[in-house]
């Protein structure tokens, strides 16, 4: 599927945007956009989408997801809460970013493309300054702004994503390889074939195969594999079921090979990672 262009709507008030997305439900919308985009979950879990890469979210998640990167959160249960501040580069004064005093932030920026998430207690503290936003007049939010990137740029990131898939891939290229993660988002609970996910991309199976580690850093399986470890990672935390019944739903028919998979992708049992996490 190709992500849509979406355009960010502009105030006359503001030279960037501060918004609060509480939904029932975060659907899968697959877009990018010229804006930076900082996302902190308040409330909510699910999987989220940045450029190849796919992760279970929970309240608390903070990721800086660059311009043009395809992206989405896609919730997995009801009352959802986001604070989400989109801005330009350009858009807080031309060559700002270039001034010296502000080069960790320049820094922040570019790494940014592959999407960038923030842990740990001081990126708690940038959550209550998000959050604290809303109540701010104009001028004030901007200061808050500033003070936020300079912060972000002082914390340790985690690259989220091998490649933008915006700006990594031609055209062509990019409709393939969206077209696939479409299909896969879609078709994971069951059987999800390289055979017609190279039928979507116009090409043979080993052709398709060869262009997908090519174009995204790993094998079509592996990519599979991550989307349905992820959304075994929401169902355990969300909910009660029996792992056995969250391994058949999230498309492993045998148990034995979910809980070896999980493992390797985890560092721990799902019984450990949903303690842990609920913990």
């Amino acid at each position: 599927m190709r992500p849509s262009l979406q355009q960010v709507p502009s105030s006359p008030h503001a030279s960037w945007r501060l918004s609060v997305r509480a939904e029932p439900r975060f659907g899968f919308d697959w877009h990018y956009h010229p804006e930076y985009e900082l996302t902190l979950i308040v409330r909510g879990g699910g999987r989220r989408y940045v450029g190849d890469a796919v992760h279970p979210y929970g309240p608390g998640d903070l990721v800086l997801v660059g311009a043009d990167t395809p992206h989405t959160w896609e919730s997995g249960g009801l009352d959802n809460e986001a604070v989400i501040l989109q801005f330009r580069r350009e858009g807080l004064g031309p060559g700002l970013f270039e001034l010296p005093e502000l080069h960790g932030v320049d820094r922040l920026l570019a790494g940014s493309a592959l999407g960038l998430r923030f842990s740990g207690g001081d990126a708690t503290g940038v959550a209550e300054l998000m959050t604290a936003m809303p109540g701010l007049d104009p001028a004030r939010r901007t200061v808050r702004l500033l003070d936020i990137l300079v912060a972000l740029s002082e914390l340790p990131r985690e690259p989220l994503a091998t490649r933008t898939l915006v700006t990594a891939l031609d055209t062509t290229a990019r409709r393939r390889v969206e077209r696939v993660i479409g299909y896969v988002s879609r078709g994971y609970p069951g059987q999800v074939s390289v055979r017609e996910a190279a039928r979507l991309a116009a090409m043979t199976p080993n052709a398709f195969s060869r262009f997908f580690r090519r174009s995204t850093g790993r094998t079509f399986s592996d990519y599979v594999n991550a989307v349905r470890l992820a959304h075994a990672c929401r169902r355990l935390i969300s909910d009660d079921a029996a792992v056995s019944r969250i391994a058949a739903e999230s498309g492993y028919a045998n148990l034995s090979h979910f809980n070896r998979r999980f493992r390797v992708a985890t560092g721990m049992s799902p019984r450990e990672y949903r303690r842990q996490f609920r913990s």
